[in-house]
Order: C-alpha cells, then sequence, then structure tokens
C-alpha cells in the first residue's frame, strides 16, 4: 500500500509541475502579446507626435502611455483572480509569483514610454491643460464669429425696416438663418458680411451727423479758442483758397502762376513737422507744416498759331496766369480757375489732374482779371466776378452764361450767399424804401415783380423753372448741412456783392437788371472795401472798410449803418471779414493781427476791449479767411489780390476750441 500511496503521490506532483508549466506558458505568452500592443500603440504615438510642435511631444506619448499601462494593470489583476479560483490552495504561491512577473513587465513598459526622470502625473496634468486652452480658444472664436454675423444682420435688418424683437435683436430663428447662409456661402453677397455695402452709409451718415452736431454747438458756443498749430511757407502772395469735401485737399493759388494742393487732414495730425529755421519767427503753438501732394500751373490755353514749340518739336511753352480765384468741387471731380486775360478753366483734380477740360470765355465772357468763383450747393451753376465790373452766372452743363446781373459800378471784391433762417424779407424792405424814398412805382416796375409779388408777369419768361428754386427753400432750411457736400446750405435766391469803390449790393437771383438793395456807407467813410460777409441769422451784413473799422448794417433798416466796430488805428485797412456760427463773434483781419470782434459786447461792466487778438499771423495783407462747417478749424492767407499790401509769405491753419 505504501508503494501504491507513492505512486499515487508521485502522479499527482507530476500533474501539479505539468499545470505550473502550462499556466506560466499562458502568462508568458499574454505577455509577449502585451508587449507587442505597446509597442505598436507608442510606434502610432511617435508618428503623431511627429506631426505636432515639439512642446506637445511629450504630454501627447505620456498620456496614451499611462491609460496603457493602466489597462495592462486591469488586465494582469484579472487573470491573477482567474487563476486563484483555478488552481488548489497549495498553488497559491505559484499564482502570485507569475503575478508578480506580469507586473514587473508592466513597469518596464511604462518606464520605457516615460523615460527616466519625467512625472507622468505632472505631463498628463499639463496635457489636459493644453487641451482645456485650445478648446477654450476654438469655442471663443466661434462665438465671436457668430456675434459679428448677429451685428451685421442686425443692422441690415435695421437698415432695411426688418422687424426687431423688444431688446433690439433679432430672433434666434433668424440668427440661425444667417449663420446657416453665411456659412454655406448662399447669402446675397455669396458669403461675404451681410451689411458690408451699408457699412459705408453707415460711416456717412455718422460723419454727416457728427458735422450737425458740431455745427449746432458752435452756434451756442459763448466764445471761441483760437491757436495756430500748422504753417505753409510759400513765397508768393497767396490770392485764392479752396477746400474739398470732408477737409480732404487745400488747394491755394499763388501770383507764381501755380496751383498747390495739400492734405489738410495729415497735416492736422501732425505727420510732417516744420523745421527749426522756418518755427523760428512763428508762436510756439505751430508745430506742423503742410503737406504738399501736388501742383501744377495755371495755364491759359492758346491757340495752334499761338503755341511756341521747343528745340525738340514735342514740348511747347505754357503760358502762365497768376491764380486769382478757385473753386473746387466737393469730390475733387474738377476745380475752377480764373485767369488774367477774362476766361475760366475747368481742371481735373482726382483724374487729369491739371489738364484742362473745358475754357469758359466766349464772345460774351469776362475780359478782365476773374478774382471772384462761387459754386452753388448743386454745384451744377456757379458765379463769376471779374475786374471788367461785371457778374455772371454760369451753366455747368452746357458751358454757357445763363445771367448777367446789371448794375455793378467797381470791380467785385467778394460774393457770399445769404445764410438760412433769415426773418428779413427782401422784396417788403426794397418796396418801404422806394415807398418811404417817394419814387414812382411805375419807374421800377420791374422791381416790384422781381420777388413773385406781381401776378402779370411775361409769359414767355419760364416761371415755373425759375420759381420751383425759391419754394424749396423751407424745406431745406431743415438741413444745415448738405448730405452731399458736407457745406453748409445757404439761401441761394438772395446773394451780396461787394465791390472796390465800397459798394455793397443785395441781389436777387430772380431779377437781373439791377441789385435789390445798396447798403450807403456811413459818413466819413473812405470808398474801400475788400470783403463783406453775412452774419449768421441773415439780417446783418459787416463790411471791411479802409480806415481801420466795420460796419455793420440791419437789413430791417438798410439805409444807413447800424453801428460801427472800430480797431486800433495803426492796425490798417481791414482786408478779410469773416462771421462766427454764434451770431455775436466775428473775425476782423488787418495788416498786423487778426482779432475776434464780440459785436454785443456789454460795456457797462467796465470792459473797454471788445476783442481778442488771434495769435499767428502778423505784417501783411489777409486775402482769405475760411471756417470749416464744423467751426473746428481756421485757415488764413496772405496776399493783396492784386490790389493794396504785401504778403507774409505764409499761410496759417488755427485749431478752433468752444467755450
Amino acid at each position: 500500500m505504501d508503494d501504491v500511496d507513492d505512486i499515487l503521490n508521485n502522479g499527482r506532483a507530476a500533474e501539479d509541475d505539468m499545470a505550473d508549466e502550462d499556466d506560466m506558458a499562458d502568462e508568458d505568452e499574454e505577455g509577449e502579446k502585451e508587449e507587442e500592443e505597446v509597442d505598436a500603440e507608442q510606434n502610432d504615438e511617435d508618428d503623431d507626435d511627429d506631426d505636432d510642435d515639439d512642446d506637445d511631444d511629450d504630454g501627447l506619448g505620456l498620456k496614451s502611455g499611462a491609460s496603457e499601462t493602466g489597462n495592462q494593470d486591469d488586465d494582469d489583476n484579472d487573470n491573477e483572480d482567474e487563476d486563484d479560483d483555478d488552481e488548489d490552495d497549495e498553488d497559491d504561491d505559484d499564482s502570485e509569483g507569475g503575478s508578480d512577473d506580469g507586473n514587473d513587465l508592466n513597469s518596464e513598459n511604462l518606464s520605457q514610454q516615460t523615460g527616466p526622470g519625467n512625472s507622468k502625473g505632472q505631463e498628463i496634468e499639463r496635457e489636459r491643460e493644453r487641451e482645456e486652452d485650445r478648446s477654450k480658444n476654438d469655442a471663443r472664436q466661434r462665438e465671436d464669429e457668430r456675434e459679428d454675423m448677429r451685428d451685421s444682420q442686425r443692422f441690415q435688418g435695421a437698415f432695411n425696416g426688418t422687424p426687431e424683437t423688444a431688446n433690439g435683436e433679432q430672433s434666434d430663428q433668424q440668427d440661425q438663418d444667417v449663420e446657416m447662409k453665411d456659412a454655406n456661402g448662399d447669402g446675397e453677397n455669396g458669403g461675404e458680411p451681410v451689411g458690408e455695402e451699408t457699412s459705408a452709409a453707415s460711416k456717412f451718415d455718422n460723419l454727416y451727423n457728427y458735422y450737425t452736431q458740431m455745427l449746432r454747438s458752435a452756434k451756442i458756443s459763448d466764445t471761441y479758442n483760437i491757436y495756430p498749430t500748422a504753417a505753409i511757407p510759400i513765397q508768393t502772395d497767396v490770392n485764392a483758397l479752396a477746400m474739398s469735401k470732408g477737409l480732404k485737399y487745400l488747394f491755394l493759388g499763388g501770383s507764381d502762376g501755380f496751383i498747390r494742393k495739400y492734405d489738410f487732414l495729415n497735416t492736422m495730425d501732425g505727420k510732417l513737422a516744420l523745421t527749426i529755421l522756418q518755427k523760428h519767427s512763428l508762436a510756439e503753438s505751430i508745430q506742423n507744416a503742410g503737406i504738399l501732394v501736388s501742383y501744377w500751373e495755371n495755364e491759359i490755353p492758346q491757340k495752334k498759331s499761338e503755341v511756341k514749340f521747343l528745340k525738340n518739336n514735342k514740348e511747347y511753352e505754357p503760358k502762365v496766369s497768376p491764380v486769382y480765384s478757385l473753386e473746387v468741387q466737393s469730390e475733387c471731380l474738377f476745380l475752377l480757375s480764373g485767369l488774367d486775360n477774362g476766361g475760366i478753366t475747368l481742371q481735373g483734380v482726382r483724374y487729369m489732374e491739371g489738364s484742362i477740360g473745358h475754357y469758359f470765355k466766349g464772345r460774351d465772357g469776362h475780359n478782365s482779371i476773374v478774382n471772384l468763383l462761387k459754386l452753388n450747393g448743386s454745384e451744377d451753376r456757379f458765379y463769376s466776378g471779374s475786374w471788367d465790373k461785371r457778374l455772371l452766372e454760369w451753366d455747368l452743363q452746357t458751358g454757357g452764361i445763363l445771367n448777367e446781373f446789371k448794375g455793378g459800378t467797381s470791380e467785385y471784391s467778394a460774393i457770399e450767399m445769404r445764410p438760412q433762417f433769415s426773418s428779413v424779407n427782401i422784396s417788403e424792405v426794397a418796396t418801404n424804401l422806394k415807398a418811404s424814398s417817394g419814387q414812382d412805382q411805375d419807374e421800377d416796375d420791374d422791381m416790384g415783380s422781381l420777388f413773385g409779388d406781381d401776378e402779370e408777369e411775361d409769359p414767355n419768361v419760364k416761371p415755373d423753372a425759375e420759381d420751383e428754386k425759391p419754394a424749396q427753400n423751407p424745406a431745406s432750411a431743415l438741413e444745415e448741412i448738405s448730405r452731399t457736400t458736407l457745406n453748409v446750405v445757404y439761401d441761394e435766391s438772395v446773394f451780396m456783392t461787394s465791390g472796390l469803390n465800397g459798394s455793397v449790393h443785395i441781389w436777387d437771383r430772380r431779377t437781373t437788371n439791377a441789385p435789390v438793395l445798396k447798403l450807403e456807407r456811413g459818413p466819413k467813410v473812405p470808398p474801400w472795401c475788400q470783403s463783406a460777409c453775412w452774419s449768421m441769422d441773415g439780417d446783418h451784413v459787416y463790411v471791411g472798410r479802409r480806415n481801420a473799422v466795420v460796419e455793420e448794417f440791419d437789413l430791417k433798416n438798410p439805409t444807413q449803418p447800424s453801428n460801427t466796430l472800430k480797431l486800433p488805428g495803426i492796425s490798417g485797412p481791414v482786408s478779410c471779414v469773416k462771421a462766427m456760427p454764434n451770431n455775436r463773434q466775428i473775425l476782423c483781419a488787418s495788416k498786423d493781427n487778426i482779432r475776434i470782434y464780440d459785436t454785443k459786447a456789454d460795456f457797462s461792466k467796465g470792459s473797454t476791449i471788445p476783442f481778442l487778438i488771434v495769435p499767428g499771423h502778423h505784417g501783411g495783407s489777409i486775402s482769405n479767411l475760411y471756417v470749416d462747417p464744423t467751426c473746428r478749424f481756421l485757415v488764413s492767407t496772405s496776399g493783396s489780390r492784386g490790389w493794396q499790401g504785401n504778403s507774409t509769405d505764409t499761410t496759417f491753419i488755427y485749431e478752433i476750441d468752444l467755450e
């Protein structure tokens, strides 16, 4: 029996040994498979890492390796549990030994993935933060795109009258439709941002509103603080000045026969500074220099028989005239220039700069220096005044003369359209003056019918065409700034002219044979007037005189000056006057200084000086004073205009602060 028991025990031991060997072989095979899978995944991760940035290589590999290691540990634990259930209690130690071998293998694989000296938890956390940042940035970018689309669609809806919700936003369904159209490129603009065409209109509306608000603020301002900031040195008399729409370009015409074009906005932005020598004799606040864009000659057209060619027979010697007057179209499509032979040239500015497109002369044109040019509001007509004592109205569509206003007795020195909102009826004033003077009504029968009061008009005259424009004045009075030109809107049916002999005339466009009113100068006033202007309300006229005074005329009683503004006697003749928008101050320019005069100063408070000196100008005659429609800038030019005085050879640009 003992032998039999020994044989049985030996058989059981052999079977146990064989089972143990099979289990070890299975575990080895599973370990090899797991190693192959880990190596394959690690190779895939290495390939992916080659496409990513260098900063993310370690993080991506560690994350994949860590997750794979965790899976291996779980599989090993499951294998250990299955081995423990299948084997007897005597084989527990062997099973645990096989499990330890599998853990050692996983540890080796983990060490190969992470490398020496790396912390797996820190790298995983770092990679997770990177992914979160990327996802947040992507989400934020998508949200910004959606918001831009919503804003564009809301603006498009507001412009086209699309209904909106109570809080000013479109419904969610409309937002989704907009996003789908923009994403698929099915919108009206083929995938372009909605409202792109209307954005330009919106910007122009904002600019127009800005101009209107600034003008209204200037009207209610108590006073103005004017100081120079830029200077344009020009070694010649500057006789003429013109400004394009939106203060883009400044045009100056000189006695040397050149028209100069300056970038006004960049000049005021300080893109070019004056040199030390240029600033030496100027005010301290003047730092900016004028930016000259281009210049060209003020050429007089010649007949072919009069042209003198050079030796190469390709170029000719141009005949140049000093520039006495300038007027530019708001969009710089053309420029009008007065010549010394009585002609007027229409020159290109935006296209074919300086080339002559048309020559206004003809048999009935001017025959002397054209020193006045004024475009109307719609820029289809213009007025011209000359030293030949003639005042003409030209049609830009045909190039012919529409009207000639007769009755001038001297060379014209100024022409100004009447501002809107005037409370004076020129027709009634003229009628009352005739009645009070005892003139025969039949003697000036045409005077009464010029303003539409007399219904018995000549049927051959075009009353409808002539009367339509005055009828539009009440409607246009609501618009202080023109939406087309961004200039101040005037009452074009009435205008004022001044003559070098001191005469001041008020004209109505519907009559051409004589002025409506003649403003007679006061006693002891010499016959001289280089400049005159309207007040802002259109009820008063200010006239500069030779004896350092400015006369104020009230159109309600224009027989004599209502007030005389006296300047220091040493200031000399008043060469230029300009009214400010608040209907209180006016600018008076003399050879020594520019003064801002308070016409409504209260002398009862002990103030004996009703004016302030504007720094900058000194020592020459002022030929032009220009105040922009927003009353933010003032431009002064110096020149004799072919009459009396000398030039300072400098054009000043001032900034105006409202107070």
